[in-house]
């Protein structure tokens, strides 16, 4: 379908959500990627919408045959597949890649339609020995309002439109589940948070050479499970303490105050994640840090798992 199309090459308005989260382990990652990824969703969508499900399986041209969705199984009214659009379409990661193919599914459905619960923990299974589990990617467009939904496994998700305002209530709504990563781009689209906010290529240069010394000094090695419980200082002026605190409250990151004297505070932002990743998380802290007048201390590290 157009609309689909359009907003799939949508780079401008578009927020992307974490949705497992790495300081969780076995059946609290589930719980909480699942609670993320419906509740967003239940925001999105709502009884009365047009929903357009797409289901896109790659396939190898040469293969007999590819391996379908089963579609059937994440609706209540069966006879719905009766309607199942299906089209060959260029391979989705790679339209030069003549070896390979896109079978492209769509059908109309109504919210009430779908068996939501089953629908998201078979995405999120995707990586995982666990049942049950989709075979290829799941997007829903809502016709209605304009909007592209796609969990694209039991990381993330992302959501496009053609118009910024139309989102501008999710983005406000699930701020604090937004990807950290992708959290000063999709500001900036916003012109909220951290919109106005950048360093000097000496900064940038000094903080990326910083974080090298520091990876080194640690001994982690970064090839290897390298989950940590990451520690950020920053030195704030008193009278902008609880504004900064507030706003990285609103991340994924754990602020406490450290140490307090008469004109400025220390406040410790956490978060455990991959030390692979250091380096968007001091982008972030100093960042911030710039924002309210301080200065970014640096970081500590020490292994979660």
């Amino acid at each position: 379908m157009n609309l689909y199309n359009q907003l799939k090459k949508e780079t401008s308005n578009w927020v992307r959500f974490e949705l497992g989260l790495d300081k969780l382990e076995g059946i609290e990652y589930f719980k909480e990627m699942h609670y993320r990824a419906k509740s967003i969703f239940n925001f999105l969508f709502n009884d009365s919408d047009t929903i357009w499900l797409i289901a896109s399986v790659s396939n190898c041209k040469n293969c007999k045959g590819t391996d379908l969705p089963k579609i059937k199984r994440f609706l209540r009214n069966k006879k719905l597949t009766y309607s199942l659009k299906c089209k060959t379409v260029p391979f989705e990661y790679d339209e030069e890649n003549t070896e390979m193919e896109t079978i492209q599914y769509t059908l109309k459905v109504n919210k009430k339609d779908m068996r939501l619960d089953y629908l998201i923990k078979a995405i999120g299974n995707k990586d995982f020995t666990r049942k049950p589990v989709i075979n290829g990617n799941l997007s829903f467009v809502n016709e209605t309002k304009g909007i592209l939904f796609h969990m694209y496994d039991d990381r993330g998700c992302d959501v496009f439109s053609l118009k910024k305002d139309i989102l501008l209530p999710l983005y406000h709504k699930f701020r604090k589940w937004i990807l950290d990563y992708n959290r000063i781009e999709i500001d900036r689209a916003f012109e909220e948070g951290l919109f106005n906010c950048y360093e000097t290529t000496e900064e940038k240069e000094m903080r990326l050479k910083t974080n090298e010394i520091k990876i080194k000094e640690t001994e982690f090695k970064l090839n290897q499970v390298n989950t940590c419980h990451i520690t950020h200082a920053l030195e704030i002026p008193n009278e902008f303490v609880q504004a900064c605190s507030d706003e990285i409250g609103l991340t994924g990151f754990t602020v406490a105050v450290r140490d307090r004297s008469s004109n400025s505070t220390i406040l410790n932002a956490t978060k455990t994640e991959a030390l692979a990743l250091i380096d968007y998380q001091t982008e972030l802290m100093s960042l911030y840090s710039k924002k309210y007048k301080g200065s970014y201390k640096g970081w500590s590290a020490e292994m979660a798992f």
